[in-house]
């Protein structure tokens, strides 16, 4: 975890013992809005933007865009989950029920030194476990109905955790936690219904080592169409929320994460903490065919499947730390070795049959196109870092960290290529085969300084540089040109941040959190196509970008807490400044100027609660520079407790807002690009629970 997270929600955002910028949401502030799925609570969430490239959606901090998933790390009890594979790479936080979160942790921009690669825009910290110092229950059931267009939503779930052996220096904890979900719509035929377990046991030997071990695992079915053409629709309305795609897809997923440390308390003011983990996602395309209105400008009504495909991503590791609180501050030192493995297979087949069609100056009645690309890659990365943080007064502080990280890769692919085709009455086939390996190592390092002043009890300035990196991922390494695999070259991506920031606290009533940052980027990776894409995929270097915004939030507090107000601010001016040589002024793609949210809750006496929350959403620019337009959501509800039994219910997406949950007008890619997905209209919810 980053930090601890604190109780009381007017401490949502903090400088931590590190002087880094934090903000926090704990389990009271996610249990009575009635989410469906995860993803949901950081459409809410303060300087947080979803990102969905059309296999899902990924956390994007600091407008990452269409590289959020490898630019902003995302941990689940300290476990990495961000996959290896860039190019499809969904981080799986979908498959965590909202009822299971014990807290979520963001420290906007950077974390490179103790976190390492891929942090720029960011570090994403879930949990879901916690220890019980007293026995604890609680179950809940939940519905919820996409009223404005279709879809019924079902989440149920129990935890229970208590502890053993209270009375000695050797206590256990343990807890335990399931959930089921089903998830139904926006469009005709989706549905996701899977199962989470978890479970965690932790164990006191005395005053100087503990253990813990800690479980996850979700298991799942996902039947849903390809996203929505524009080709078949090419002007979406609010009619088409509940149309269904071209097509049919069934996909299974299965996700695991487990732990295992020890911590050791060498001494009053030090301990070691040792961490061992492992990680599994893995999702297999079942049964899966998109039917194309148009192909190659020539035939209508293809069918495409990829039956049999599938993703695989493993990663094993371990983390040493070394904890040290001095008089003057405190200290950190570790080691980190982290072995992951990306496996996937695409198994195409495209198939045409009809009438004759020009094409090549020949009438073409058959085409029947056969493709399997078959890809593994390893990065095993190896780290060592330290970051002091020294009182040089009571007032002022410096912290300053540095991390060296070496990572190996090992890679090997395939592709494997037949078009049989009927020209007249000619049958003829066009084999395309090609194989490729590789085995490289880079080495990169991270810097941070962070100077902090307290100009008061409650109130800090800071002002924080660095200096940070990312290692790509295997897929960009290597390209396929006719029928050979070369090296990509690709250039050496580092960021250099700049931020100033402050935070304080008036009395019991407000809390304000001001930062203003600048990061300017050298060789970032970007990717055009992919392997559906008629021209394939290719790889480069944009010279320079950069991201440059402030960040605000605030809380008020009324009346002994009775009324609650929040609001937050995001503003980032995402842009390539050069590409390859060339001064532009262009937007990242899929980056969001501003995001604002609003939230008020009002307790009516001792049993009855009214909130509201409002998120507001600016415009983007896709791949093509096609404009997907801003939006607005919000949401209202009523809770209600009674002993230990709680009730609420509301309306999300009151105003039933017209959206796009992804859209991509970039018609050279009509497999996987070249579609639109509308959000999920108004809905309503309600849900009970029962704890002691």
């Amino acid at each position: 975890m980053l930090n601890q997270v604190s109780a009381f929600a007017r401490k949502n955002a903090q400088l931590d013992s590190l002087n880094r910028n934090t903000y926090t949401l704990d389990k009271s502030q996610i249990t009575d809005k009635g989410y469906t799925s995860s993803t949901n609570i950081f459409q809410y969430m303060p300087f947080v933007q979803l990102n969905d490239t059309g296999l899902g959606s990924n956390i994007d901090l600091r407008s990452q865009g269409a590289r959020a998933n490898t630019s902003v790390q995302v941990l689940v009890n300290g476990v990495p989950t961000n996959m290896l594979d860039s190019s499809h790479g969904v981080t799986p936080i979908s498959t965590l029920s909202p009822s299971s979160i014990e807290a979520i942790e963001i420290l906007p921009g950077g974390g490179a030194v103790m976190y390492g690669n891929g942090t720029r825009g960011g570090v994403v910290s879930i949990t879901t476990q916690k220890r019980y110092e007293k026995p604890y229950f609680s179950a809940g059931l939940s519905y919820g109905n996409i009223i404005a267009s279709t879809g019924n939503n079902i989440n149920a779930d129990v935890k229970l955790g208590t502890k053993f052996r209270g009375d000695t220096r050797s206590p256990i904890y343990v807890s335990l936690g399931a959930a089921y979900i089903h998830k139904g719509g926006p469009r005709v035929g989706d549905l996701t219904q899977g199962a989470q377990a978890s479970g965690s046991l932790a164990i006191d030997f005395g005053d100087r080592v503990s253990m813990d071990f800690s479980l996850d695992y979700f298991g799942g079915s996902i039947k849903t169409s390809p996203n929505n053409s524009f080709q078949i629709t090419p002007n979406p309305s609010r009619d088409e929320r509940t149309k269904a795609g071209y097509g049919s897809l069934h996909n299974t997923q299965h996700r695991l994460d487990a732990s295992l440390g020890l911590v050791a308390n060498l001494t009053q003011q030090s301990k070691l903490d040792v961490r061992t983990f492992f990680h599994l996602n893995r999702i297999d395309y079942v049964d899966s065919t998109t039917n194309l209105a148009l192909y190659m400008n020539a035939f209508n009504n293809v069918r495409a499947d990829q039956n049999g495909s599938f993703f695989d991503d493993k990663k094993a590791g371990a983390i040493v730390k070394y904890d040290l609180h001095h008089d003057k501050g405190r200290f950190i030192a570790g080691l980190e070795s982290i072995y992951n493995r990306g496996e996937r297979a695409m198994n195409q087949h495209i198939f045409w049959q009809g009438d004759p069609v020009s094409m090549m100056g020949q009438q073409v009645s058959k085409y029947d196109h056969t493709m399997k690309i078959p890809f593994q890659g390893s990065k095993w990365s190896n780290a060592a870092f330290a970051i002091e943080k020294y009182d040089f007064t009571k007032r002022f502080s410096l912290t300053g960290g540095a991390r060296y990280e070496w990572a190996y890769y090992d890679i090997d692919v395939a592709y494997d290529s037949t078009i049989a085709m009927t020209m007249g009455n000619r049958p003829m086939q066009i084999p395309t085969t090609a194989k490729g390996s590789l085995q490289d190592s880079l080495h990169n390092y991270a810097l941070e300084l962070t100077p902090s002043y307290a100009y008061s009890d409650s109130g800090a300035l800071y002002l924080k540089y660095e200096k940070g990196f990312f290692s790509p991922s295997p897929n960009s390494l290597l390209k396929r040109d006719g029928r050979s695999y070369t090296a990509t070259n690709l250039k050496k991506e580092e960021y250099h941040t700049i931020e100033a920031g402050i935070k304080d606290f008036f009395g019991d009533f407000l809390s304000l959190s001001l930062s203003a940052f600048y990061t300017l980027t050298t060789n970032e990776f970007y990717t055009i196509g992919n392997a559906h894409s008629l021209g394939g995929v290719s790889y480069n270097n944009y010279d320079f970008t950069q991201r440059a915004g402030v960040e605000a939030f605030s809380q008020q507090f009324f009346f002994n807490d009775v009324l609650h107000f929040s609001e937050s601010f995001t503003y980032v001016d995402a842009r390539i400044l050069q590409d390859n040589g060339s001064k532009t002024n262009r937007a990242i793609p899929y980056t969001s100027s501003y995001k604002a949210t609003l939230g008020a809750s009002l307790s009516l006496g001792r049993h009855w609660n009214l909130w509201t929350q409002h998120s507001f959403f600016g415009a983007q620019k896709d791949i093509v520079g096609g404009n997907i337009p801003a939006y607005s959501l919000s949401d209202i509800g009523v809770e209600t407790n009674y002993g230990g039994f709680s009730l609420s219910a509301g309306v999300r997406n009151v105003f039933d807002t017209f959206y796009y949950s992804y859209y991509n007008s970039d018609k050279s890619d009509p497999i996987a690009g070249y579609g639109f997905l509308i959000g999920a209209g108004r809905t309503l919810f309600v849900q009970g629970r029962y704890s002691f």
